[in-house]
């Protein structure tokens, strides 16, 4: 199963917040091959961005802070592929008045343009006014309870 990583499951697995243990359940299924996660060249700019912030924010400054960032962002790429997305889904994303968040226009976008099969998101009410028949949007812990076996 094709699997699109929306930013906020990096930023719940990196801040292990409420839904890291499914997060991880996910990731390491990706990283055995069960399944195929997907993320956009956009989230993964976003958390080049958001992991050095956690990183000054922990004290760690250049270089090491420039060396842990290129080893997270590494694990991320070698986990997930970064995949684009086309100007005119840019542009329909833009435009699409089902979202009042671009930028989950844009991931959404992105998924459906790379052909994944699920969503995933911490956030089900960003995507409620969208229903795509070949795009299961679902949580961590939805995506864990339905597709992982333990």
């Amino acid at each position: 199963m094709k699997i699109f990583l929306d930013t906020n499951i990096f930023i719940e697995y990196i801040e292990e917040r409420k839904e890291v243990d499914a997060v991880e359940k996910i990731l390491k299924a990706v990283a055995d091959g069960e399944h195929e996660g997907v993320l956009s060249q956009g989230a993964f700019y976003t958390l080049a961005f958001l992991i050095e912030r956690v990183l000054k924010e922990k004290g760690i400054h250049r270089p090491l802070q420039t060396q842990m960032l290129r080893r997270l962002l590494s694990d991320i790429q070698a986990t997930a592929r970064v995949v684009g997305v086309s100007h005119e889904n840019l542009s329909a994303a833009l435009h699409d008045i089902a979202f009042t968040d671009l930028e989950d226009s844009f991931q959404y976008r992105c998924a459906l343009e790379n052909r994944c099969d699920v969503l995933l998101t911490i956030n089900l009410k960003d995507y409620k006014n969208v229903n795509h028949p070949d795009l299961r949007i679902l949580t961590p812990s939805d995506f864990v309870q339905q597709y992982i076996t333990e």
